[in-house]
């Protein structure tokens, strides 16, 4: 038995169709042998450099105040006569406990973090994420055009083939031309995002494995968890320096002994009149200015942890509202996933119906293909959305900054 030319063309496709596949499916032996980079390779760009200026800042000692605040000479004479000269010695001693307020304080203002090295850290930590998570997707999506290739392939040979008949359709075939543009502007455009990701990580042809990377679902499961989202470091750090400063104005507060001192008279002929003489001055602190200073302190204290409550309070509840847009959209995945693996499932039995046909046309069957693999287009593009929400929710929750590994991604 002969059979149509129509499906000759079509087992010959099928033929070359494996080839591809094959092709993909098996690498050559120079791909294999290139490097491959997982999570933990591509989140360790870059960070040997930033860790070898981190390990040239030098180490801040810590500092302990004097016992004594000042010294103070004083000299004095008297009737302008230089030989009866008067000196005066004064030292004014500190408290142990204003010793460490002041060394609390120094050591805290010594120590004070590089909050704009911090958030620079912080922001190209956040772009690696979402470099990684661009990286993936592309090679999904790659995948499913490398298919969608195949597909359009077979359409414009059994469509060329059938060009010929009286009655063909060439509305079909300008169809096809256009469709056949749009896949070769979608793939240049994953090609150029892909080139200029791997030129900004200084790569040339890299192989990135995506093993273990987070799914959908696995997100899904791990949504609504426990808000997490730690202090401003900022307003941290503000809130701690009022406190050192107003346990040091409480010290102040304290310091009762205010100086000693040891005077010298000239020489003089009245021997009733001492020429040596010790003096130790108190005071009992009662200023209105010392304590105006330290209403202010505490009132600034107050004004800062009601700032932490209300900024923590704001975030947990945007946090909620979006994990719950979140889980929302993901119902709509699910449900659009499911639609299409039933629609699948009945093209299938379709296609087997028409496969049992001698001389059928394969176009229906083409059609059923390029249906299920443009499905799996539309489903990245929602998925493309929903993790990209996802690593925005886990941003603004500071937990970017944190990871350091693209445990987020894993």
């Amino acid at each position: 038995m002969v059979l149509p030319d129509i499906v000759t063309v079509d087992l010959q496709r099928v033929f070359f169709s494996l080839l591809l596949w094959s092709l993909i499916l098996f690498p050559s032996v120079d791909l294999l042998a290139q490097d491959v980079i997982d999570a933990t390779d591509f989140f360790q760009i870059g960070q040997e450099a930033e860790n070898g200026l981190a390990a040239e800042k030098h180490s801040i000692s810590s500092s302990r105040m004097p016992w004594i605040e000042e010294y103070e000479l004083r000299t004095e004479t008297r009737d302008f006569d230089i030989d009866r000269q008067e000196y005066t010695f004064r030292v004014s001693p500190s408290t142990g406990r204003k010793r460490r307020a002041l060394t609390a304080l120094y050591n805290h203002q010594e120590r004070a973090p590089d909050f704009e090295a911090q958030e620079s850290s912080c922001d190209d930590l956040a772009d690696r994420y979402y470099q990684w998570l661009v990286l993936y997707l592309m090679d999904r999506e790659l995948d499913i055009l490398n298919r969608l290739k195949v597909v359009l392939d077979d359409r414009q040979l059994v469509l060329s083939r059938q060009a010929g008949n009286l009655d063909f359709d060439w509305s079909k075939l300008i169809g096809l031309r256009q469709d056949i543009s749009d896949f070769e502007l979608r793939l240049s455009r994953l090609k150029t995002v892909q080139a200029r990701i791997n030129k900004e990580l200084g790569l040339k042809d890299p192989f990135f494995s995506f093993e273990g990377f987070i799914s959908l679902s696995e997100i899904g499961e791990a949504f609504p968890g426990n808000f997490k989202k730690g202090l401003d470091p900022k307003l941290d750090y503000e809130l701690a320096t009022v406190a050192h400063e107003l346990e040091l104005e409480k010290a102040e507060q304290k310091q009762f002994f205010d100086f000693a001192q040891l005077k010298y008279q000239g020489p003089h002929t009245d021997e009733l009149q001492e020429r040596f003489s010790v003096g130790l001055a108190f005071q009992l602190p009662n200023s209105g200015d010392k304590k105006l200073k330290m209403r202010e302190l505490e009132l600034e204290v107050q004004s800062l942890r009601k700032e932490q409550e209300v900024e923590v309070a704001t975030d947990k509840e945007v946090y909620e509202a979006e994990v719950a847009g979140w889980l929302i959209e993901y119902e709509h995945f699910r449900f659009m996933t499911a639609t299409h693996r039933k629609e699948q499932e009945e093209l299938r039995l379709i296609s087997n119906q028409l496969k049992k046909k001698e001389g059928f046309n394969p176009l229906p069957l083409l059609a059923i293909q390029e249906r299920a693999i443009r499905n799996e287009l539309k489903l990245l593009d929602v998925s493309t959305d929903l993790y990209q929400s996802y690593l925005k929710i886990r941003e603004r929750g500071g937990e970017l900054c944190t990871a350091t590994s693209g445990e987020l991604l894993r």
